[in-house]
């Protein structure tokens, strides 16, 4: 074999390695997500700048099940309320005083936390996914295929069948990162957590389609 088809035979083979890895990677993740039917945590997320300056920080609680239902409800004084039914989200400021509703496909890019309870089918659609462990803690690197993302890139860790924390790294280099802590799986959640009544008096912005 001369030297020019030996290197595209370990082109090849190269190649074809990294393409198995990601496959893996990918099921590995999507496995992940299937196990959860539901789940319950209490979260804190911290949001810094570029050289590692906190910007923000707050904490409130996560509920999610699928398909596409989520409960996402941060504590004073940064108050804000997410409700997805799988059909449609809404997106409550309390300080705003406004309500902003969206139908599900609209924000599942824009609201990261949506893909814990969303069709796994597209994730393989949407994402590169890569895997690298560290000691106890698998974590699964997601890049979107669509540059166009409020974000560059996600982290998802997990330990064992436990998601412990998720990181999102932004276009201006700004990192969050959200904590889970005290999480329930599988243990069943009231369908009325997913449900959102439009309180009297605040503004809404109706962004689905033909409203």
């Amino acid at each position: 074999m001369n030297i020019f088809r030996q290197g595209l035979l370990v082109l090849s083979l190269g190649l074809t390695s990294c393409l198995v890895q990601a496959n893996t990677s990918q099921d590995h993740f999507i496995g992940h997500l299937e196990k959860v039917t539901d789940m319950e945590a209490g979260f804190t997320q911290v949001t810094a700048d570029p050289s590692g300056n906190v910007l923000q920080s707050l904490s409130g609680t996560l509920t999610v099940a699928r398909p596409g239902k989520m409960r996402w409800q941060t504590n004073p004084p940064y108050e804000q309320l997410v409700v997805s039914d799988g059909k449609v989200v809404w997106i409550y400021d309390m300080d705003l005083e406004q309500v902003s509703i969206r139908e599900l496909e609209q924000r599942l890019q824009d609201t990261p936390a949506l893909l814990l309870s969303g069709d796994t089918s597209e994730i393989s659609a949407n994402y590169v996914v890569s895997e690298t462990q560290t000691g106890s803690t698998d974590r699964y690197q997601l890049i979107p295929k669509d540059n166009s993302q409020l974000f560059d890139y996600l982290e998802f860790d997990y330990r064992g069948d436990r998601l412990s924390a998720m990181r999102i790294f932004d276009a201006t280099g700004q990192i969050t990162e959200i904590t889970f802590s005290g999480m329930q799986i599988n243990q069943g959640t009231d369908s009325a957590a997913f449900q959102f009544d439009i309180p009297e008096g605040v503004d809404v912005i109706d962004g689905r389609h033909g409203r």
